[in-house]
């Protein structure tokens, strides 16, 4: 299995490179500043290409995380009331083995 990721990585690794040397051409960016003033700025579109990727994935991995953590409280949620559940059921056996006892013993 390491083989196949080591292929992967090696694959992916040339194909980035491939486009970074194809996408060297300057774009203009426009974008406001704090001031509200309109900036124009020339980056390569391999950055800008690249960037806009980095930031999809980090929200994704933003949402992947919290959604995760819900879910864990969620889990842990249901797992306090399993436990709670339980502890009942077993002080309702105990109290019922008693009772069964003397009734059959009459």
């Amino acid at each position: 299995m390491p083989a196949i990721k080591i292929v992967i990585f090696v694959l992916l690794a040339l194909v980035i490179s491939i486009f970074a040397v194809k996408n060297l051409d300057l774009v203009e960016v426009s974008f406001y500043d704090f001031g509200l003033n309109s900036v124009n700025v020339k980056v390569p579109l391999l950055i800008v290409i690249l960037a806009s990727l980095g930031l999809g994935f980090l929200l994704a991995w933003v949402e992947g995380f919290f959604s995760k953590m819900k879910l864990k409280a969620t889990i842990h949620s249901k797992q306090k009331t399993i436990d709670s559940l339980n502890r009942e059921v077993a002080e309702l056996k105990s109290k019922a083995l008693p009772e069964l006892t003397e009734k059959n013993n009459l």
